[in-house]
């Protein structure tokens, strides 16, 4: 055997690739209706999970078995990882595809054929794979290197190539017969689990630990409240989730663990009970526990398919098939207004994940009792084998948990230090954008850029709209932290991501005071979120309501929304900014709702040429309004306002008189001259520029 360690670093970062290609399809679909807000049949390219159905045709599993058929697949599922290099998102999808396709049946050739000791490298380096995913992601800040970055898409690839090459010379052992089984393990194998559950298992814990595992951060945004309470933040306590996750693959190894018995199981069922319904810190202690119960089935259930019998092609594909229903379920929860039958399962992730934890359960009750070695241990693979490779996992695993640790650490530092650097002042600038779940018009990532061209207007508090990208099918990422962290702000994520709904993200160079999260009220269509928000400014407090309105379509939606918001508005002090995405047009029903009965101020209310972006005000000084154009970095402009805090918010005169030559207003309340000048109409071309009649300045 050849050195267990080079075994070990091969394996995982071959599992680390599987699991990379699963985690950037499901996002590479859900771009295209993301711009149409409907289906376009491109869903149709979830159906490369269900590859491993060829596997129930004879001929083609013994094509597969050939070394050079197996040597193409493995290639053409490391080159898909240059997918990213593509020139266009559908020419992306398609090479993605044939990456997840071919992934697939690599491994159900792999894990069914070869010696006892080599099956369980492979299937322990698809679980070390997936630990190694969540620290490389600590680094990246909640980013997956291999679909975020150029450079680090090319170092992957290369790394991969060369595991791959070692592999495909490894692999004409992998069909060759084990020799005879000892009489304790043939007795093991002769308790078969039923494939159909097995495989129902495997599919179920591959998605609740996309779900819910896929990033440390994301047990925190199930667990988010309002300041000053918000409950943990992503990190440090993503360390936390991490060791809960390695800790749980230890478990199997204790002789005092109950892995199989009914008492675990309620365990981690009611964990996944707390994490969707407690508040704060409980959810999140709860997270941590369905994390030890998610990570302690994946020796169990992977020892339960690869022991369920010799037809890989039925289990695997049924496996595929739970995991794709999850998917589509968990996206039908959320997207319920744009996807037929959506009604049904609008807000029903209490279905999903109990359904799940089911699943998970019956085969935990109701499989053979035997660990993964066991399962696999015959006489041409020694016993001492085994303890050793499980001795190297074991450091191995605890390895990368202290790389893990060492970068939230050192993230956590860096950020703290950033905070509140700006200089005491009484004007505040404030913006509003929706980011479209950091995808830019063309379905490539532009957190980047975003960052850079938010960082550029100089905007002191911004919220950002559809920032919620923690749900499986947009990447797991969580966009708050990343731009948090970059620009050196305060943030606030909310609602919940169990909430449902599309998600607000807020920034502010100033300190959160405090803050609530509401759900509107949405009778018939998306749920539409909403945040209140105090924030300390050079001593002084203002309020901001934050905002994002259902379609146009759902007038009873819109109209019920805007009476809450005129509401919230109303109960603030006198000194508030509100920053809305209301889908009506200047002067309509719900913009006046908001006007007369919020008893605010439009920051342009001259300005006749908006729809869904709104800045109102009252208790201010209005100093000045532009709009930004997108350049295809998303959908929607960015709206941006300047204010002074008055020092009598009783006896104050607000600006009345509109400029638009900044030589006729002092320099420091001039917008930044890198998006240009004033300018009339759009703006088309692809640079971000001022636009629409602005800049504006109030005198």
């Amino acid at each position: 055997m050849r050195s267990l360690w080079r075994e070990i670093l091969l394996e995982t970062l071959l599992g680390y690739v599987s699991w990379s290609l699963c985690h950037g399809l499901a996002p590479m679909i859900y771009y295209f209706p993301l711009q149409t807000l409907e289906l376009t049949g491109l869903e149709v390219f979830g159906i490369a999970f269900l590859s491993p159905i060829f596997l129930t045709i004879n001929p083609f599993w013994n094509l597969v078995n050939k070394k050079w058929m197996l040597a193409l697949l493995r290639i053409i599922t490391v080159g898909s990882i240059a997918s990213f290099q593509a020139p266009n998102a559908k020419i992306r999808l398609v090479v993605l595809a044939l990456g997840v396709s071919s992934s697939l049946i690599v491994q159900a050739v792999t894990w069914w054929t070869g010696s006892g000791l080599q099956r369980y490298l492979r299937t322990w380096g698809f679980i070390s794979g997936q630990i190694f995913l969540v620290v490389l992601r600590i680094w990246y800040t909640s980013l997956n290197p291999i679909w975020s970055y150029q450079m680090s898409n090319r170092v992957i690839l290369t790394l991969s190539t060369i595991a791959t090459l070692d592999r495909i010379s490894a692999d004409g052992d992998c069909s060759k017969p084990e020799g005879k089984k000892t009489s304790q393990a043939a007795k093991g194998m002769a308790c078969r689990p039923h494939w159909l559950l097995a495989g129902a298992a495997f599919g179920s814990l591959v998605f609740l630990t996309h779900w819910i595992f896929g990033e440390v951060s994301l047990v925190s945004r199930w667990a988010v409240s309002g300041h000053p309470h918000p409950g943990p933040e992503p990190n440090p306590f993503g360390g936390a989730v991490l060791l809960s996750l390695v800790s749980g693959l230890m478990l199997p190894t204790c002789t005092w663990f109950p892995g199989t018995s009914l008492i675990w199981w309620v365990t981690g069922a009611a964990s996944a009970a707390g994490l969707l319904y407690l508040p704060t810190w409980a959810a999140a202690v709860s997270g941590c526990v369905l994390a030890l119960f998610t990570a302690s089935m994946w020796p169990l259930v992977l020892g339960h398919l690869i022991s369920s019998g010799s037809s890989p092609g039925k289990t695997m594909t049924t496996a595929m098939i739970f995991y794709l229903l999850d998917t589509f379920f968990c996206a039908w929860c959320t997207a319920f207004k744009f996807v037929p039958g959506g009604v049904y399962a609008r807000e029903r992730s209490d279905v999903l994940l109990g359904t799940v934890m089911l699943i998970i359960g019956l085969n935990m009750l109701f499989g053979p009792k035997k660990s993964l070695h066991f399962l696999l241990q015959t006489k041409n693979s020694p016993k001492v084998l085994f303890r050793k490779s499980e001795k190297y996992m074991t450091l191995f695993l605890w390895l990368l948990v202290g790389v893990g640790l060492l970068g939230l650490g050192l993230r956590h530092k860096a950020y703290k230090r950033n905070l509140g650097k700006r200089a005491p002042a009484t004007e505040v600038s404030a913006a509003i954008w929706p980011l479209r779940f950091g995808y830019d018009n063309e379905g490539w990532t532009s957190l980047e850029r975003s960052a850079q061209l938010l960082n550029q207007t100089g905007a002191d508090f911004i919220t950002i709209l559809e920032s919620d990208a923690s749900k499986p099918f947009i990447g797991n990422n969580d966009l708050t932290m990343w731009l948090g962290e970059k620009l050196g702000f305060y943030t606030d994520f909310g609602p919940s991501a169990r909430d449902h709904t599309w998600g607000i993200m807020v920034l502010s160079r100033y300190p959160i005071v405090r803050s609530e999260h509401h759900l509107l009220p949405s009778p018939e269509g998306e749920i539409a979120p909403a945040i209140t928000l105090t924030v300390t400014i050079s001593g002084k407090l203002v309020d901001f309501v934050v905002t994002h309105f259902g379609n146009h379509e759902d007038d009873l939606d819109r109209k019920l929304q805007a009476i809450a918001i005129s509401k919230l508005l109303k109960s603030s002090s006198n000194q508030v900014i509100f920053l809305g995405y209301i889908t009506s047009a200047p002067g309509s029903r719900d913009y006046q709702q908001l006007i007369e009965h919020g008893n605010v101020k439009d920051i342009d209310s001259t300005d006749q040429d908006r729809w869904c972006e709104y800045i109102m005000y009252r208790g201010l000084i209005r100093l000045g309004y532009a709009r930004i154009s997108h350049a295809e970095l998303s959908d929607s402009e960015i709206q941006m306002a300047k204010f002074r805090i008055p020092d009598d918010p009783i006896n104050y005169r607000d600006n009345q008189k509109v400029v638009t030559d900044h030589r006729e207003v002092p320099e420091k309340i001039h917008f930044s001259p890198r998006f240009g000048s004033y300018k009339e109409g759009h703006n088309y071309e692809n640079n971000h520029h001022f636009h629409m009649s602005t800049p504006k300045y109030f005198l």
